[in-house]
C-alpha cells in the first residue's frame, strides 16, 4: 500500500514536473500572447514552490527521488532572480557621461475624491510626488487641479522639475485640470514628446526625449491594463460564508485576468515596437500591472534589462494592498548605452496604493 501511494505522489511530482518546465518556456520566451498561457505563467511561482515541498517531503521519504525537483528547481533559478534578488554589497565603479536617477509611482489619483477623513492620505501623496528626490518622475494616475490649492500638484512639481509633459484622455493636453493620467517631470531639457491612450483602460504610455548634458536619452512611461483582482471582496465573502458571493467573485476574478492577458499581451507588442524605433538610450518605467512571470515583462526583459533583477535587493514588493506580496512596478533600461547600479523600492512611501521606485543610471 505504501508502495503504491509513493508511486502515486511521484507520478504527482512527474506531473508538475511538466507543467513548471512549461510555465519556465512560456516566461523565458515571452512568445505566446494566449490568455491560457497567462494563466500558466501566472501559476509558475506556485509550481516553484509545490517543487520545493516534494523537495523536502523525499528528503524526509525516499531521498533517491528527490533528483527530480531539485533537477527543476535548478533549472528556475535565473528565473527566481525575478522575485528576489540577494543585496550586493560591492561598490560598483561606472564611467559615463552622466549620471541620471529615475523615479517612477503610481499615486492612486493623488486620493482625490476620498473622504475627510481620507485627507492626510491625499496630503501625504502629494508631498511624497515633490519630496521623493529624482532627477526625472514618472507618475501614473497623477491628478491636477489648479482651482484646488492641495492639488496643484504640476505647479509644486515644476518648482524644482521644470521640464514637463502631460497626458490624459485628451490628446496633446498638458494641462490637465481636473483630469487623471500620466506624467514624466525632468530637471533636464524635454525636446520631444509622443503618446497613445487605451482607451479600454484609461492607461496608456507617454514618451519624453530629455537631454542630459550633451546626452539625449529617451524616457518611456506606461501604465497597462489592470489584473483586476480584487483579493478584499473574496475574503469579505469568505469570512461571512456566503458562498453565492464567493464563487461570483472568484469567476468575476477569473473572468477580469483573462481579459488583462489579453489587453496587456496587444500593450506590451506596442510597447515593444516603441522601443525598437527609439534611436536613442532608453529607459521605460511604470505599472506593469503584472508579476514578473507574466508575457508584458518577460517580452520587454528581450530587449531590456530589469533595474531590479541588476541592483535591487529582497523581493522588491511594490504594491501596497492585498496582495501585498507581488511586485508590478518597473524600471527596464537599455544594458548596451545604460549601465545600472541602483535600485529601491522606497517603503517609507505608504500613503498611495502602489511604492515609489527609483533607479540610479550611468549613460556611457
Amino acid at each position: 500500500m505504501f508502495k503504491f501511494l509513493g508511486s502515486f505522489v511521484f507520478l504527482i511530482n512527474v506531473l508538475l514536473a511538466f507543467a513548471t518546465l512549461l510555465g519556465y518556456q512560456l516566461c523565458y520566451s515571452a512568445d505566446v500572447g494566449h490568455w491560457a498561457a497567462g494563466f500558466i505563467m501566472l501559476a509558475t511561482p506556485a509550481f516553484i514552490v509545490a517543487n520545493i515541498v516534494f523537495l523536502l517531503f523525499w528528503g524526509f521519504t525516499n531521498y533517491r527521488r528527490m533528483w527530480l525537483s531539485g533537477l527543476i528547481l535548478l533549472i528556475g533559478i535565473p528565473l527566481m532572480g525575478r522575485s528576489f534578488r540577494f543585496p550586493s554589497f560591492e561598490k560598483t565603479t561606472l564611467t559615463g557621461s552622466s549620471n541620471v536617477s529615475v523615479l517612477s509611482y503610481n499615486v492612486m489619483y493623488c486620493n482625490h475624491g476620498g473622504s475627510e477623513k481620507d485627507k492626510p492620505t491625499a496630503l501625504g501623496i502629494v508631498s511624497a510626488l515633490d519630496t521623493l528626490s529624482a532627477d526625472i518622475k514618472c507618475f501614473q494616475e497623477l491628478y491636477n487641479n489648479d482651482k484646488l490649492p492641495d492639488f496643484r500638484t504640476i505647479y509644486k512639481l515644476t518648482d524644482t522639475h521644470p521640464y514637463y509633459t502631460y497626458m490624459h484622455s485628451a490628446a496633446d493636453n498638458n494641462e490637465g485640470q481636473g483630469n487623471i493620467g500620466l506624467a514624466i517631470f525632468s530637471k533636464y531639457p524635454i525636446i520631444r514628446k509622443q503618446e497613445v491612450f487605451w482607451r479600454q483602460n484609461n492607461n496608456g504610455m507617454l514618451l519624453a526625449d530629455v537631454v542630459v548634458n550633451e546626452d539625449t536619452l529617451r524616457i518611456i512611461n506606461v501604465q497597462m491594463q489592470s489584473m483586476g483582482i480584487r483579493v478584499g471582496k473574496v475574503i469579505e465573502a469568505r469570512q461571512k460564508q456566503d458562498e453565492e458571493k464567493l464563487k461570483a467573485e472568484t469567476k468575476n476574478i477569473l473572468s477580469l485576468l483573462k481579459s488583462g492577458f489579453e489587453k496587456r499581451r496587444i500593450q506590451a507588442d506596442e510597447l515593444s515596437k516603441w522601443i525598437s524605433d527609439s534611436p536613442y538610450p532608453t529607459i521605460v518605467c511604470g505599472d506593469f500591472n503584472e508579476i514578473p512571470f507574466g508575457y508584458a515583462y518577460g517580452h520587454t526583459k528581450v530587449q531590456l534589462q530589469n533595474a531590479f533583477e541588476n541592483s535591487g535587493s529582497g523581493f522588491g514588493f511594490t504594491y501596497n494592498k492585498m496582495p501585498n506580496f507581488i511586485r508590478i512596478d518597473n524600471q527596464f533600461y537599455d544594458d548596451a548605452r545604460i549601465d545600472n547600479y541602483a535600485f529601491e523600492t522606497l517603503k517609507r512611501a505608504r500613503f498611495s496604493d502602489h511604492y515609489p521606485v527609483r533607479g540610479r543610471y550611468v549613460i556611457r
